[in-house]
């Protein structure tokens, strides 16, 4: 069964900041602000969706962080809660792994003597609830992506230019002597072996694009091979899909497809980029450079291409990939 892995993560990460908060503010605890400020951090630590106002990642985060608040309620009352919830996200970029932490222990004791002597409130077991509380949100991060990985496969980024990178799946099986490695290669790279490729490769980077993201790291971008055959299995298409069906995702992943694919169908082509997902183009034989195909290579996130020739005859005219045959 597929899921969407950074829907499924963010969701897991903005639930976990909502209970750490309510279980060290308490009474404190404004929904409402809280609210504005999830709203602010997710958008900013998550999907870099903001104009960057500051150089360091953290700073950036709290800067939006302020901001969200700029409209709060002026009672008094409702100002200090703000203020309070505000002051404790500098605890939750080192919970939620925004900035490195030597000791969670001395973190969780701060905030106990923060609520001792700000908000008058003693509790012998808040240590202990919050550290529990933390290391099995951290387990459980840590498992779900794990869940991901497989022992017998892994995947190649192989840069192609400044922050692109191709995603080549090997496996570590080991097969009988009596196949040669041509024979072995040939089946691998089968039609219908490369469609069960896929739902390794998809959320194998799909976890490699959220530990990026999570390391503040917005720059990288992965193309992996589209199987044009999948298109047609509707229900497999979406189960593959899925995993990467994200606006985190879909702006650092690109889906490679053969121009004769495009050929093939191009309204399947079309419904791809309508939803969202970004197209790499690879120019095979069938391609004529002719002033109408020049200008559908546009279209494109990127053209690709093996032969020199026409990387040099494309690459003024269309953002171009040079990627040797393997």
């Amino acid at each position: 069964m597929s899921c969407n892995i950074a829907n499924e993560y963010i969701a897991f990460s903005k639930n976990s900041i909502g209970k750490y908060l309510q279980l060290i503010l308490n009474h404190y605890f404004d929904q409402d602000i809280y609210d504005d400020l999830i709203n602010a951090y997710i958008n900013t630590r998550y999907y870099n969706i903001y104009p960057r106002k500051e150089e360091r990642f953290e700073a950036n985060i709290v800067y939006y962080l302020k901001k969200s608040l700029q409209e709060a309620n002026d009672d008094e009352k409702f100002r200090q809660k703000a203020t309070y919830m505000f002051q404790m996200f500098k605890y939750i970029f080192s919970f939620d792994g925004v900035v490195e932490c030597d000791s969670v222990r001395k973190l969780i004791s701060e905030i106990n003597e923060f609520r001792t002597n700000k908000l008058n409130i003693v509790d012998d077991t808040f240590e202990a609830k919050l550290y529990n509380m933390l290391e099995n949100d951290l387990l459980a991060k840590k498992d779900f992506l794990d869940s991901f990985s497989d022992k017998n496969f892994s995947v190649n980024y192989i840069k192609v230019k400044d922050h692109v990178f191709d995603c080549v799946l090997e496996h570590k099986l080991k097969f009988s002597k009596l196949y040669s490695e041509y024979a072995i290669t040939k089946v691998f790279n089968s039609k219908n072996i490369s469609e069960q490729k896929s739902f390794v490769t998809y959320p194998i980077v799909a976890v490699k694009i959220l530990q990026d993201i999570i390391k503040g790291n917005f720059t990288k971008v992965y193309l992996v091979d589209y199987v044009f055959s999948i298109s047609t299995k509707e229900k497999k298409n979406q189960r593959l899909l899925k995993y990467i069906d994200n606006d985190i995702t879909k702006e650092k992943i690109i889906l490679k497809l053969n121009y004769t694919d495009y050929q093939q169908d191009k309204e399947k082509v079309y419904e791809l980029t309508r939803n969202g997902f970004k197209i790499a183009l690879n120019i095979d034989k069938d391609f004529e450079f002719n002033e109408e195909n020049i200008k559908l290579l546009k279209l494109f996130t990127y053209v690709i291409t093996s032969d020199d020739k026409f990387y040099n005859e494309i690459k003024d005219k269309c953002d171009a990939l040079f990627i040797p045959s393997s």
